[in-house]
């Protein structure tokens, strides 16, 4: 399942595309609808199921977003199961932000784009030191099971 999942309107499509082309460079496993999807599958299902399993939130935070009922749902989603929820302010500022999702952090890409590739380079970081803390932990056990069937 995906690691970061990214809740846009389609109207911010380019911009969607972007972030998930950044998020792939770092080592990222992102979430978009639109290539994320495949033929025959049930969409809904599919939105929430890698939604569930994603530990990072980006929201693309834009008029059209803060409008859409299918971003809302996701946001709703999003703050139930307590996910690090990531605004990337596009085109509304802190304050315009729907309820609680303004008590989060935002990225302010209006103003800085830098702080927008930090962001994704330290979670591309995190990914990897997941990865290897995973790699050292499944050896030590493996290490410990030859050992204890070699008794």
């Amino acid at each position: 399942m995906s690691k970061v999942f990214i809740s846009y309107s389609t109207q911010d499509e380019q911009i969607a595309r972007d972030i998930f082309g950044a998020l792939k460079q770092v080592g990222a496993d992102p979430f978009l609808a639109s290539i994320s999807l495949q033929p025959g599958v049930n969409w809904t299902e599919e939105i929430f199921s890698n939604l569930k399993y994603s530990k990072w939130v980006f929201f693309i935070a834009t008029k059209a977003a803060c409008s859409s009922p299918a971003v809302q749902q996701e946001l709703g989603a999003t703050l139930a199961n307590n996910k690090h929820l990531i605004p990337v302010l596009i085109d509304i500022s802190p304050a315009e932000l729907p309820g609680w999702v303004g008590q989060h952090q935002a990225v302010d890409a209006r103003t800085d784009a830098g702080q927008l590739r930090s962001t994704i380079e330290a979670i591309g970081q995190t990914i990897r030191d997941d990865k290897f803390w995973s790699g050292v932990i499944l050896g030590g056990l493996a290490v410990a099971l030859i050992a204890y069937a070699g008794k």
